[in-house]
C-alpha cells in the first residue's frame, strides 16, 4: 500500500491525463469539454428543462450528490433515479438494465440532459439510459474510468474518462471532475 503523497500524486496525475470525447470519437480539449458541458446545463436550465443523473453504488451516491448541489446552487431542476421503490418496482417488473432508461423514457423532453457516473463505464443499467437519452434525442455526458472502451464512452455526447484502474481512484476523479463542473456553474450568469 502507498502513502499519502503518493496516493495525491496519482490521483493529480490521472486527472491531468483524463480524456475527453464528444460523439463517441472526436477528441476535444478539457477545458472546451467542460466548456461545452455547461454550456449545455446553461441550455438546459434555460427551456426548464431537466438534468437527470443515473450511477450505481458510490456512482449513484455522486448522482445524488451532484443532483443536489445542481439543483441548489445553480438553479437547475433535476431528477435522480435511486428511489428505492421506483428501482425495485422496475427491477422486479421490467428488469434492473432498465431502471435508469425506462423513467428517463417517462419525462424526458427535448433540452434535458442525462449524466452518468460509472466507474467501469459498461453497467448494463448506465448503458441502456444512454441509448435511451440517444434515442430520446437528450443530450447526455458520461464519466467513466477502468477501460478505455468502455461502452459509456461511445455512446455519450460528452464522454470525461479517467484511467484510473481501481475503484477508489476512479470515483475520487469522478468526484474531483463533478465538482469542477458544479463551481463552473455557480460561477455562471443566472
Amino acid at each position: 500500500m502507498s502513502g499519502w503523497k503518493d496516493f495525491i500524486s496519482d490521483v493529480a496525475g490521472l486527472l491531468a491525463r483524463t480524456e475527453t470525447h464528444t460523439h463517441g470519437s472526436v477528441r476535444v480539449d478539457v477545458e472546451q469539454a467542460f466548456a461545452l458541458w455547461v454550456g449545455w446545463t446553461l441550455a438546459t436550465r434555460a427551456v426548464h428543462g431537466t438534468a437527470y443523473f443515473a450511477g450505481n453504488g458510490a456512482s449513484a451516491s455522486m448522482a445524488c450528490h451532484f443532483s443536489a448541489d445542481l439543483a441548489k446552487n445553480a438553479r437547475v431542476r433535476t431528477q435522480v433515479f435511486t428511489d428505492p421503490s421506483l428501482l425495485t418496482a422496475l427491477g422486479n417488473d421490467v428488469s434492473y438494465e432498465q431502471v435508469f432508461a425506462e423513467p428517463l423514457a417517462w419525462f424526458a423532453r427535448e433540452g434535458d440532459l442525462l449524466v452518468t457516473v460509472s466507474s467501469s463505464g459498461n453497467s448494463p443499467n448506465v448503458v441502456a439510459a444512454l441509448a435511451a437519452a440517444r434515442r430520446l434525442g437528450v443530450r447526455s455526458v458520461a464519466l467513466s474510468a477502468m477501460r478505455p472502451d468502455n461502452q459509456s464512452r461511445h455512446l455519450a455526447d460528452l464522454s470525461v474518462y479517467v484511467p484510473a484502474l481501481t475503484y477508489g481512484l476512479a470515483e475520487t476523479c469522478h468526484a474531483a471532475i463533478l465538482h469542477h463542473w458544479m463551481d463552473l456553474m455557480e460561477a455562471a450568469p443566472r
